[in-house]
């Protein structure tokens, strides 16, 4: 559609954004989590946001949330006073 392979738009992507499209979407996963756990409602818990953010492996979600903003989901959950439940 846009005339260019798959390639060239990955690269144009990545030179306009400064990560792949793979890594980008992650991010907005991971700020959308970030964001859920700050502001927590009475059901909010570390598996709900790993699963609606599109995570089916809770460890890998706590791994990849550590790495974005130093510290676990929990410990963000924690914070905004809704304790640090994982299930």
């Amino acid at each position: 559609m846009a005339g260019v392979s798959a390639l060239s738009l990955f690269r144009a992507f990545k030179k306009a954004r400064g990560l792949s499209p793979m890594d980008f979407a992650n991010a907005v996963r991971l700020r959308r989590a970030r964001d859920m756990l700050r502001h927590p409602d009475g059901t909010t818990t570390v598996a709900t946001v790993a699963s609606a953010c599109g995570y089916a492996d809770i460890g890998r979600f706590e791994i990849d949330y550590a790495q974005a903003f130093g510290e676990l989901p929990g410990q963000t959950l924690a914070r905004a006073g809704a304790g640090p439940s994982v299930h």
